[in-house]
């Protein structure tokens, strides 16, 4: 799989509107609402400014998902999936778990990811991309 990091926070905040137009949990968890387009701007804004890198990536050059890597968390200097966002009609399709994959072999280390308690049934699919549950 391969990602570009060089597009605009436009066409990232697009592709986030469209694939997750259904998934009311994950808009619920991050906006408390339904966004509106600027919510999304302002979204990929704030983790920019704690210093993830957002990524768009591809399968046989068709966008497919998007993922914010936090290269050192302030908690333990580790690096830190903040987001991943799957094309819906590639989901269940092996593409999160390879870019999953392509991030973790690339950092050569630990890969931490946070879920809201309430959002217990998204650990089913880190725990099948490899991810251990380390705490509460």
């Amino acid at each position: 799989m391969k990602y570009v990091t060089s597009t605009s926070k436009e066409r990232f905040a697009n592709f986030l509107i469209e694939w997750t137009m259904e998934d009311k949990d994950w808009l619920t968890e991050e906006f408390g609402r339904m966004p509106f387009a600027e919510d999304m701007l302002s979204y990929i804004q704030t983790y920019e400014g704690i210093g993830c890198e957002f990524r768009l990536w591809f399968k046989d050059e068709e966008p497919v998902a998007i993922t914010a890597v936090l290269d050192q968390a302030p908690s333990n200097q580790k690096s830190w999936l903040g987001t991943i966002v799957v094309d819906p009609a590639q989901r269940k399709r092996g593409v999160g778990h390879n870019v999953i994959h392509s991030i973790i072999s690339e950092k050569r280390e630990v890969l931490f990811a946070g879920i809201p308690l309430e959002r217990n049934e998204w650990s089913l699919f880190l725990g099948k991309c490899g991810f251990e549950q380390y705490a509460i």
